[in-house]
């Protein structure tokens, strides 16, 4: 079973259990998968210096080094030492997001996982400007294939949640389109069209009022509906959108039932972008380790 845990952010704090990244996390059973995104709360209100495990988040499990991120470029450690592994993930995003494209990132992090989180990122400040992605350095090292879908499933999550995308500073009544707990998606923003066109009125009724994702109902929205690529991204649209960018990403063979949304993806030039790096780029596309469901 490919289980993944989401990030979605509020502040430098965000609710791994609702953004991701995973967020890409990987455990055995999809409800081991919960607990809270180490971006949550912004540093202000944390107190934490700017780069430190308490800015980044140990709620996954301790922080081994911190690097500095300097437009889309990976900088020094300024917390630990010199990583190989960490390194080693930069460079599989790296290959599918252009430096520029990565402006948003300001640290780079590798941990080791307490409770089988692969990976999560999250804001690092209320207005959704800059971003941390951290990356768990045993499964990492283990997996390297499925390191490459979780880059692009973390990367997912930064692009739909960046202040282009999110206005973190309205409130649930005043969001005309969907509340994800930590602000409301603009307008027009890949999340509101992808909710549009993929999650029905009852689908969206059925998630947590808090906005996060519905671990419970997941499987059950897995087995009735063939659309969605394994019951972790049933737990809530933005798992969804994350697990179908990183099938994207690499070309995956999908179900005939998840090619509209893959379609989606491709008849966007911003997105494409993307897969047309990453298949020019990798010397091997990484396993497709999906789950189906219906």
């Amino acid at each position: 079973m490919r289980t993944l845990l989401l990030m979605l952010g509020g502040g430098v704090l965000a609710l791994v259990a609702l953004f991701a990244v995973a967020v890409f996390f990987v455990a055995d059973e999809f409800d081991d998968v919960e607990s809270d995104d180490p971006a949550t709360e912004s540093n202000d209100e944390a107190g934490a210096d700017a780069c430190s495990p308490e800015a980044v988040g140990e709620d996954a499990g301790p922080i081994v080094v911190v690097y500095e991120v300097d437009r889309g470029t990976l900088g020094d450690p300024c917390f630990g030492e010199a990583d190989d592994t960490t390194e080693a993930a930069w460079d599989e995003l790296a290959q599918f997001v252009p430096p520029q494209e990565l402006d948003a990132l300001t640290l780079f992090a590798g941990f080791e996982s307490d409770d089988g989180t692969l990976a999560f990122a999250g804001p690092m400040d209320d207005g959704h400007e800059t971003f941390v992605i951290a990356v768990d350095l045993i499964t990492a090292a283990d997996d390297p294939s499925e390191l490459k879908l979780t880059m692009a499933h973390e990367y997912a999550h930064v692009i739909t949640q960046v202040h282009r995308q999110i206005d973190p500073s309205a409130g649930p009544d005043e969001c005309a389109t969907f509340h994800n707990g930590n602000g409301c998606f603009l307008d027009g923003s890949f999340m509101d069209d992808w909710i549009e066109q993929f999650w029905s009125t009852d689908e969206l009724a059925s998630l947590p009022a808090d906005g996060s994702e519905d671990v419970e109902g997941a499987e059950d929205r897995c087995e009735l509906d063939s659309g969605f690529l394994g019951a972790y991204a049933a737990s809530h649209p933005e798992e969804d959108f994350a697990e179908t960018f990183s099938a994207f990403v690499f070309d995956l063979d999908v179900p005939a039932s998840i090619e509209p949304k893959m379609d989606f993806m491709a008849d966007r030039v911003d997105l494409l972008g993307y897969q047309d790096r990453a298949l020019a780029s990798s010397d091997e596309l990484p396993a497709n380790t999906f789950d189906r469901c219906g």
